[in-house]
């Protein structure tokens, strides 16, 4: 890989519109190199790409590469036979994997990375912005895109912050100086096949840290790992390095009126058996107190002020679609969040509980014909939080249509666990029927990692026209 880079003036990026390819599309650019992509579709990524003069393409055509590109980068959701990538082929054109090329992006960086089935987002959206709080400015790249509107960036040869892909095993390309495992769920076993192989991915990913491992205590599979590696834990359990005691959720008052959060979940920090200090964070939920374990694990081992990464916590304002509160109009509130798997939907209906609510109404749309069907019994168990539920169509992603899985069988098996009513609308159906089943005081929840959020926002408007009729 040595060599790549400074061989080349022009990338193009396939899939330019994902959440990793437009993160690496700004890091290039910062590095001062031409970059252009394409998309099958336009994404409000895709605007912010180009309000920074980066030109994109709608469609995949042969022709897009024809204005001088040196080399072409794609991800494991563009299939082989991609025009594009085969054109690049034709033409002799250098192609590499969007996880090489950061890696290679990153090589000369002290590089904080950081892996996990769940939570990679959140902690790298805040490790980067408490970096920057403590006065470093690190390159970042991250999944999503936190509520403060900040874009991944090249900050220089200090510090990077990387949320990893273990996806494809692209994150086997990383030679971290800190390395940080979240979790180890039962994900992308259609790329690993078993789970033993995906845990020995995570262990393969350990050894390659140059200084230190940091890992959940709290996860079974991750504490082997801290523990061969000899490194740091964080979590709940007593045997953990770092960890939370006494937690508590506090509101104000109600809910936010979607622009400032009123509710905080507090706990008690201590390290090994001394307590350091209470924290405050606008992060809610006890799965949010580890991934703020996290933060704090890296920023102590590195002797950065945790007091006042303490106090500049309180300030952090979330990530987009991580239990984003979008809207409280009439008395209701709407949340977005990006949960997908059973797991996180578990975590965010117990978070989702501890704030003020007539109903926990939950709006959720599968993602992957894949994920429902190995996942199934998993998925049928995680709603029980909930009031209502309702099932939408699967996000298809990159996947053919399944005929032994779909969103109404799934409908059935919930309602076969004996919980409270749960109910298939079809996703073209969600904006005419969604706002006339919510009451006043309604907790909604929407979730999924497709394009659930734009049906909320539809949900919403058409929520407030029918209040606004009723009180003419």
């Amino acid at each position: 890989m040595e060599g790549i880079l400074p061989k080349v003036n022009k990338v193009h990026l396939i899939g330019i519109g994902g959440s990793g390819m437009s993160g690496l599309a700004f890091l290039l650019q910062d590095k001062g190199f031409l970059v252009q992509g394409s998309d099958i579709k336009n994404t409000p990524k895709i605007a912010r790409l180009e309000k920074r003069g980066i030109k994109v393409y709608l469609g995949h055509k042969r022709a897009n590469l024809d204005q001088g590109v040196d080399l072409l980068c794609y991800s494991s959701a563009i299939s082989l036979d991609n025009l594009e990538l085969k054109e690049a082929e034709r033409r002799k054109i250098r192609i590499i994997k969007r996880g090489e090329l950061l890696a290679y992006l990153c090589k000369d960086t002290k590089m904080i990375a950081v892996a996990g089935s769940h939570g990679k987002t959140t902690v790298v959206s805040l490790l980067s912005y408490l970096f920057r709080k403590a006065g470093y400015n690190p390159t970042v790249f991250i999944g999503g895109v936190p509520v403060d509107g900040s874009l991944p960036a090249f900050g220089g040869e200090g510090f990077s912050i990387v949320e990893t892909d273990e996806s494809d095993g692209t994150f086997l390309y990383y030679r971290p100086f800190i390395s940080l495992i979240t979790n180890i769920d039962k994900e992308h076993l259609g790329y690993y096949k078993s789970f033993k192989n995906l845990k020995k991915s995570f262990q393969d990913f350990a050894d390659k840290t140059t200084r230190k491992v940091f890992g959940n205590g709290d996860d079974s599979q991750v504490r082997k790992i801290v523990n061969k590696s000899s490194g740091v834990s964080f979590g709940l359990g007593n045997d953990c390095r770092l960890r939370a005691k006494n937690i508590c959720i506090k509101q104000k008052s109600n809910l936010s009126n979607g622009k400032d959060l009123t509710t905080f979940t507090y706990f008690d920090l201590y390290k090994d058996d001394k307590l350091l200090f209470k924290i405050k964070s606008p992060l809610l939920g006890k799965h949010n107190c580890c991934n703020v374990l996290a933060v704090l694990a890296v920023f102590d081992y590195l002797g950065v002020d945790l007091e006042k990464a303490k106090n500049d916590l309180v300030g952090f304002r979330g990530t987009q679609r991580r239990f984003q509160i979008k809207k409280k109009i009439f008395g209701s509130t709407f949340i977005d969040d990006y949960a997908h798997h059973p797991t996180e939907i578990r975590a965010t209906l117990e978070a989702a509980r501890n704030l003020s609510g007539k109903r926990l109404f939950v709006i959720f749309q599968p993602h992957r014909p894949s994920r429902v069907k190995s996942l199934f019994s998993d998925f049928c168990a995680s709603f029980e939080q909930a009031d209502l539920v309702v099932v939408t169509d699967i996000y298809q992603a990159s996947e053919p249509y399944c005929k032994s899985v779909n969103s109404l069988k799934l409908v059935r098996a919930i309602r076969g666990q004996g919980a409270k009513p749960v109910i298939y609308i079809r996703e073209d159906q969600l904006r005419s029927k969604i706002p006339e089943m919510i009451q006043k005081e309604d907790l909604v929840v929407c979730l999924g990692a497709g394009d659930i959020n734009k049906r909320l926002e539809e949900i919403i408007d058409g929520f407030r026209r029918n209040k606004s009729k009723e009180k003419r």
